[in-house]
């Protein structure tokens, strides 16, 4: 029993720091990963095989501990913030810029994207149906907006108050007063790693 324990905890400590040497670098090796979680390089392949997996289960920490409960309490309120929501979900992306914006949509783990699934697709049907958001939108684009606004607003020489100024000026085009969005390809949506079901009308 203290074996599994000890092992467990090993475990964590690899994914957290993993997670804390994200926030100043994309790609840490894994010896550095090691050295940073207290264990040798040969505990760290025992529990992760390669980087990918150990990259999932990190990936998979931060939808469930720190993305996960901002899109659940939007989901159930009343009433949504807009610009609110994205303050918040910057200030998560924003702490693993280096990592978040260096990767492509398919790089996120299956588990992590299921997480969240549900949560975006009840938030973005409850705002369509409520008329706060705009009917074409889709989870995808929700990505590309919130990659867009980490790469620009969180620069060394941002601000909180700039932030909410330039998300303000931002998230009114997800309301139904814009015009139609163009839609996506057939190649985008692969290149994406969009599952069917969550694909729109497409073009071309």
């Amino acid at each position: 029993m203290s074996q599994r324990r000890d092992s467990r905890a090993n475990a964590e400590r690899i994914v957290e720091a993993t997670r804390e040497l994200w926030k100043g670098e994309s790609a840490p090796s894994l010896e550095k990963i090691a050295a940073t979680a207290g264990v040798g390089i040969a505990t760290l392949y025992r529990h992760f095989p390669n980087r990918a997996a150990l990259e999932g289960a990190a990936f998979t920490q931060i939808f469930n501990e720190e993305i996960g409960p901002i899109i659940g309490q939007a989901a159930a309120a009343d009433q949504v913030d807009l610009v609110d929501v994205a303050e918040q979900l910057i200030a998560v992306i924003g702490r693993y810029a280096a990592v978040i914006t260096a990767i492509e949509l398919p790089q996120v783990t299956d588990e992590a994207l299921e997480t969240l699934a549900e949560r975006f697709l009840e938030l973005i049907r409850d705002g369509q149906e409520e008329g706060v958001l705009r009917r074409d939108l889709e989870p995808v684009d929700l990505f590309w907006v919130l990659r867009m606004l980490v790469l620009g607003l969180t620069s060394p020489v941002s601000s909180p108050t700039a932030r909410r100024r330039y998300l303000a000026l931002v998230m009114p085009s997800l309301t139904p007063e814009g015009p139609p969005l163009p839609p996506l390809t057939r190649d985008d949506y692969e290149r994406f790693g969009v599952a069917e079901e969550h694909r729109g009308p497409m073009s071309g």
